[in-house]
C-alpha cells in the first residue's frame, strides 16, 4: 500500500474510533430539566395590561435556562418561539390540547424533571397569588416535592423584590377542574409540575410583570426550587431515605 493510501486509511479508522464513543455518550445523556414555556400563538393563554402569557412564559424560560446551565445542568425547552409543535387543527379541542402537550413532553424527553411555566387568569380581577400543580398519580411523592420546592423558591424571590405574594399553595391538578382530569402536561415519564406564578388578570400583578426585574426574580425562584429538588434527589440515600439520582454536574 502506498504511503498516501495508508495515511488515508488510518485517518478513516481513527475517525470511526473517535466518533463512536461520542455518539454513544450523546445517546446516553438525558436532559436534567425539560422546561415548557406554556401556550403558543395558537393558544395565547391569559392576557392583561397589554401582556400575553405566551410571550411571558418564553421570556421567563429563556432567562431560566442559562441560570440552570451555570449549575452544569442539561436543559431543553419545548419551544424556542411562539409556534405550536403540532397543527392544532383537530376538531375536538381536548384532543388538540392532548396532542400538543404530548409533543412537548416528547421534545425534551428523556429528562429527570419536567417544569411547565405559566401565568394565571381569572374572571375576578381581585384574585391573585402563586400556585403550583402536580399530578399525584404520576411520580406522586416526587412531583409533590418538586412542586413544594418551586413554590417556596418563587415566593421567596417575589418577597425579595418587595412584593408580598399570596401563597395559594401546592395542589393536586384535578382541583383545577379540567373536564379531562389530570393536566396533559403532567402525564409524562418523569416528575412534573405546572407553575402559575402570578395573575395577569390582577392589575397589581400584571403591573408587576411589566417591571424589568420581575421575570429575573421569577427565574431565580424557579432555579432555586429546581436545584434544591435535584440536590435533595442526589443526596446520599442514608440521609434522605431516597435512592440518589444522577447528580448535579
Amino acid at each position: 500500500m502506498r504511503l498516501a493510501e495508508y495515511v488515508a486509511a488510518a485517518l478513516v479508522l481513527c475517525g470511526i474510533a473517535l466518533s463512536a464513543p461520542l455518539a454513544a455518550g450523546h445517546a446516553q445523556a438525558p436532559n436534567d430539566v425539560g422546561l415548557d414555556p406554556g401556550h403558543s400563538d395558537a393558544d395565547v393563554g391569559a392576557v392583561g395590561a397589554g401582556l400575553r402569557e405566551v410571550d411571558l412564559t418564553l421570556a421567563l424560560a429563556q432567562r431560566l435556562q442559562p441560570m440552570l446551565e451555570a449549575y452544569g445542568l442539561r436543559v431543553a425547552l419545548t419551544r424556542e418561539d411562539n409556534r405550536p409543535l403540532t397543527a392544532m387543527s383537530h376538531r375536538d379541542p381536548t384532543e388538540r390540547i392532548r396532542l400538543e402537550q404530548e409533543a412537548r413532553i416528547a421534545a425534551v424527553t428523556p429528562a429527570r424533571i419536567y417544569v411547565s411555566i405559566h401565568f394565571n387568569g381569572h374572571p375576578n380581577p381581585g384574585v391573585r397569588g402563586t400556585e403550583t400543580y402536580y399530578n399525584p398519580d404520576n411520580f406522586g411523592a416526587e412531583s409533590r416535592r418538586l412542586a413544594e420546592a418551586l413554590q417556596a423558591g418563587i415566593l421567596a424571590e417575589l418577597r425579595g423584590i418587595g412584593y408580598e405574594p399570596l401563597d395559594r399553595g401546592v395542589s393536586d391538578d384535578r382541583t383545577a377542574g379540567k373536564p379531562y382530569g389530570h393536566f396533559f402536561s403532567l402525564r409524562g415519564p418523569q416528575p412534573s409540575v405546572l407553575v402559575e406564578a402570578l395573575f395577569l388578570s390582577n392589575p397589581r400583578e400584571a403591573a408587576l410583570l411589566r417591571e424589568p426585574g420581575t421575570l429575573d426574580a421569577l427565574a431565580r425562584g424557579y432555579a432555586a426550587g429546581i436545584t434544591r429538588y435535584l440536590a435533595e434527589d442526589d443526596a446520599p440515600a442514608e440521609h434522605t431515605g431516597r435512592a440518589p439520582g444522577a447528580g448535579i454536574r
